[in-house]
């Protein structure tokens, strides 16, 4: 049961997803019982899809950064339900020139909010037989930053998102969870196109206190803007058809019962309108019972 318990705090360490997409886990804490983490996630890019080319970004492979600061948590309700949430604040930036798409050198605001509750249909330690699965419902609220920028800190809209999810440890050591989604937003000034995401985790413990997981995070819009084809405009990025195929490993350091770190890498190994990120971030993870 001991690992059992480190595995969910490995599962909710994992859960943040570096590109500002919130996601969710299967596996949910105690009534009353949950966890806060704090994550700082650096990506940048020199290079970047325009529609499905991969190409240097604007003005020869100028550097497209950002730096973000997320902070997330989840609490047990009941047995079967949890609400979580996800805010954060970001810093980005973009070489400024002749010829650049309109940018700022430096743009620093909150991010999206995104708050979610999470109904556990199936528990697979009541059911050992099935994997556990559940049901998330997440409200998103726009942050207050500009849009319209290539190194804008997000879309500019509100909105909903619904996902089904399912998870299964394999053993003592080994885990496996999945998630599929849709998420719609709306934007006075933007027509933002809704999407499906998909997620991916696999995990092992090596011992009582380290264990690794496998990350798989993927972005599919329904609709929207190709870049370079009209009637798109540098004003009009959020209105892109964006696709993201996100990758990579995280390692994870129990400290104590209560706490642990993750360290992680990621790679956008494929997509359409989207930069093309290294992901690397730091995680401190704190578990209340």
């Amino acid at each position: 049961m001991k690992i059992f318990s480190r595995m969910i705090v490995l599962a909710a360490a994992a859960v943040s997803v570096p590109l500002a997409l919130a996601a969710g886990s299967p596996w949910l804490p105690a009534p009353q019982g949950g966890n806060l983490a704090v994550s700082h996630v650096d990506q940048s890019a020199t290079e970047f899809f325009r529609q499905e080319s991969k190409v240097p970004t604007p003005g020869g492979g100028h550097e497209l950064a950002q730096q973000t600061v997320w902070v997330t948590g989840t609490l047990g309700i009941s047995d079967a339900v949890a609400l979580d949430f996800q805010l954060g604040k970001a810093d980005s930036s973009y070489a400024v020139g002749p010829g650049l798409p309109p940018a700022r050198a430096d743009v620093s605001d909150m991010t999206d909010i995104n708050v979610g509750l999470t109904w556990r249909v199936v528990d697979e330690i009541v059911n050992p037989s099935m994997p556990s699965i559940a049901l998330r419902a997440g409200m998103i609220r726009a942050g207050n930053y500009e849009t319209g920028l290539i190194n804008s800190i997000g879309d500019g809209g509100d909105g909903f998102e619904i996902s089904a999810m399912a998870g299964k440890f394999l053993g003592d050591r080994f885990a496996v969870s999945g998630e599929i989604g849709y998420r719609d937003r709306d934007s006075d000034s933007h027509d933002i196109p809704a999407n499906w995401f998909y997620r991916f985790r696999a995990g092992i413990f090596l011992s009582n206190q380290v264990s690794l997981s496998l990350n798989y995070d993927i972005e599919d819009a329904t609709e929207g803007l190709n870049i370079g084809v009209p009637p798109f405009s540098p004003a009009r990025f959020p209105d892109l058809e964006e696709d993201i195929h996100l990758l990579g490993p995280a390692i994870n350091f129990v400290v104590s019962d209560e706490f642990s770190i993750t360290g992680s890498w990621a790679q956008v190994i494929d997509g359409r309108n989207t930069a093309v990120s290294d992901v690397y971030s730091f995680t401190l993870n704190y578990s209340f019972f």
